[in-house]
């Protein structure tokens, strides 16, 4: 049942709590300082059974051995997160969702099923997904994030808000074009194999964000790529 009035929680901790298709609404909260230990949102295989988080916030939380299925969230804000080991989103859908501050290790698949991935079971995400994308003005706020590792699919590129010097777009019509299928150094490159997996998954574009969070070495590494990628015209100039 919905909350009608916010509910604040501060230096909590929250263990073992497990969401399998309970169909949750969970809105109207603030998490400050909390931790979430071995915890699940929305695992299920059944589209009806997603739970909805709406009106919620994070600030300086801490996931260890946390996962999210595919829930729909809308009006999130998570400021500062910490992560033990990758994070994955499987087949969220995002709608007004701002991720800002260091966030750790963060991967936002398409896939509601890490083994699933019939279109039986699939199919009713995907649907939903894109019908709710083809109206939306933006979903997923990514601009003032610091993250310490982000690979992020399933949303597509003109819903994102980003930095466009360290977050940029990759499109297939630039990924498949002769400056860069020809580019002697294309395999150097440290975004190359993003691409190559971008490539067969069929979707239109992507956001390639370089982790600011990350050592210097492999930070700099990370926006040297970026910029050849504008250079040979895979990455849109913005």
């Amino acid at each position: 049942m919905a909350l009608s009035t916010t509910m604040d929680y501060k230096d909590r901790t929250f263990r073992s709590l497990f969401d399998r298709g309970d169909a949750l609404r969970l809105e109207n909260k603030h998490f400050e300082n909390c931790m979430f230990e071995n915890c699940a949102l929305s695992l299920t295989k059944d589209a009806s059974r997603r739970s909805v988080v709406k009106n919620v916030s994070l600030k300086n939380c801490a996931f260890n051995g946390c996962g999210l299925g595919p829930a729909i969230l809308e009006d999130v804000d998570v400021n500062g997160l910490s992560t033990n080991d990758l994070f994955i989103v499987w087949a969220a859908t995002f709608q007004h969702v701002k991720l800002s501050g260091y966030v750790g290790k963060m991967k936002i698949n398409q896939w509601a099923h890490f083994v699933d991935r019939t279109s039986a079971t699939q199919g009713p995400f995907t649907a939903h997904r894109e019908e709710l994308y083809s109206s939306l003005d933006w979903a997923l706020d990514i601009s003032g994030a610091l993250f310490l590792e982000f690979e992020l699919e399933g949303v597509p590129a003109r819903l994102i808000r980003r930095d466009p010097e360290t977050q940029v777009v990759v499109t297939r019509a630039g990924a498949l074009g002769e400056a860069w299928q020809n580019h002697a150094n294309a395999r150097n490159n440290p975004w190359s194999f993003s691409i190559q997996l971008f490539l067969s998954d069929g979707v239109e574009d992507m956001v390639l964000a370089a982790p600011l969070a990350a050592s210097k070495k492999k930070r700099d590494d990370l926006i040297k790529g970026l910029k050849e990628l504008r250079d040979l015209g895979v990455a849109e100039p913005d």
